[in-house]
């Protein structure tokens, strides 16, 4: 039996390791740091566009990489802008956070609290999991994460100082093309046009489902060799994309500092229930809303609520991973569909904005970023939480039905 579990997960399981090889790829290769020219150039240093394209970037780069990786790699594009544009430190940190975790929604592999969810998933037996692919997860989760971050954008241009509308000096640099950024970019079109063409023939073809196990294998034998044995020409001579010791570089101090806080925090949690507590809380008030006949969306705006404010005090793995198992009680009792409601848990478990510890994204960026604006940040973060629970939790109520059947 589980010989036949693993058989018929390994795409998920190649997709998500293949996912973190990825990443390095990225990150090694220079490609945000490309993007990141370009975007800079198309804004003129205009500073609404120039802080769109922060966040643009940050969402497209988190789609598929993990957003806490996307933060990493962004890291030195604002150290850069923060060194000549002193005065935009706070904005410069919150459209990395906000552009890193909403865009860390956009795809299955965006974020590791959707790991945690298949396994929830298929621990529980939810009725439909085997429906969740890379592609139909695109189709539904980019429009609600674009309107998402048209939303973040509005938000960080209130912490703009005033009279700050123009820049100049470092936009005009072009963006060099490098050798490998070409062999990179080829390995990450075709990531991307594999498992949305395998997503799709899995879906349309019974035979391929069977199959898919063994075509995704001899796809990540293909991978790991372009990645790490094949060679090309470099800037610094002939070399494959990849090698084993770049997987260890570009993890910076500061922010590992409070991750290490975020760890210690979790571990109180743990120890001390409180975490348990708050979520047996929220666990009567749902079967309250059951036994009333109030369900539905209360449901919905409950969770997608509970969900983001206890993220912002605990850890967003101990959040998603104990509500998982509460929601999907809470939906049977309450008689509604329980994946929706599962997969709205994953979304808000990354969509804490308030604090630095609320997710690794904001740890990472307000450790690394000094002089951002706490009382900015928490603000800001209390408005695109609520602003967060409300859309998440009526796209998922309403849109994700209709997209989805």
């Amino acid at each position: 039996m589980t010989y036949i579990y693993i058989y018929e997960r390994w795409p998920v399981i190649i997709l998500f390791i293949s996912g973190y090889i990825l990443f390095r790829v990225v990150n090694s290769i220079g490609i945000p740091e490309y993007v990141s020219k370009r975007s800079l150039a198309f804004s003129g240093g205009r500073v609404p566009m120039l802080l769109l394209c922060l966040i643009a970037v940050c969402a497209g780069l988190s789609m598929f990489i993990p957003n806490t990786v996307t933060v990493l790699a962004m890291l030195p594009v604002i150290r850069m802008l923060n060194t000549e544009y002193p005065d935009l430190t706070t904005p410069l940190t919150l459209s990395i956070i906000y552009g890193s975790n909403i865009g860390g929604m956009g795809s299955l592999i965006g974020s590791p609290a959707n790991m945690l969810l298949i396994g929830a998933l298929d621990f529980l037996n939810v009725p439909g999991r085997m429906q969740i692919t890379f592609f139909n997860w695109l189709l539904w989760a980019v429009p609600v994460a674009a309107l998402f971050l048209f939303a973040a954008w509005g938000l960080v241009l209130l912490s703009v100082p005033k009279g700050v509308k123009k820049l100049s000096g470092i936009f005009a640099e072009p963006a060099m093309v490098k050798p490998e950024l070409k062999a990179g970019g080829w390995i990450f079109l075709s990531y991307i046009l594999f498992w949305s063409l395998s997503s799709v023939a899995a879906a349309l073809s019974s035979e391929y489902k069977g199959l898919e196990p063994v075509v995704c294998s001899i796809y990540f034998i293909s991978f790991i060799y372009f990645v790490f044995i094949h060679r090309i020409q470099q800037s610094s001579g002939i070399k494959p994309v990849l090698s084993f010791r770049d997987m260890l570089k570009g993890v910076p101090s500061g922010g590992i500092k409070i991750l290490i806080l975020l760890v210690l925090v979790a571990a109180i949690v743990r120890f001390t229930g409180i975490g348990s507590r708050a979520v047996e809380l929220l666990s009567k008030v749902l079967e309250n809303h059951s036994v009333m006949g109030t369900h539905g969306y209360i449901i919905y705006i409950s969770v997608a609520l509970s969900v983001i404010f206890l993220t912002e005090a605990f850890s967003n793995t101990l959040v998603s991973t104990a509500f998982f198992p509460i929601v999907y009680l809470a939906a049977v009792h309450a008689g509604v569909e329980a994946l929706p409601l599962m997969i709205l848990v994953s979304i808000c478990s990354t969509c804490a904005f308030m604090t630095p510890i609320a997710t690794p994204c904001n740890s990472l960026a307000f450790g690394e970023m000094r002089g951002t604006s706490l009382r900015v940040m928490l603000s800001l973060g209390l408005v695109l939480n609520l602003v967060g629970a409300l859309l998440l939790s009526l796209w998922m109520y309403k849109v994700y039905p209709l997209i989805s059947s």
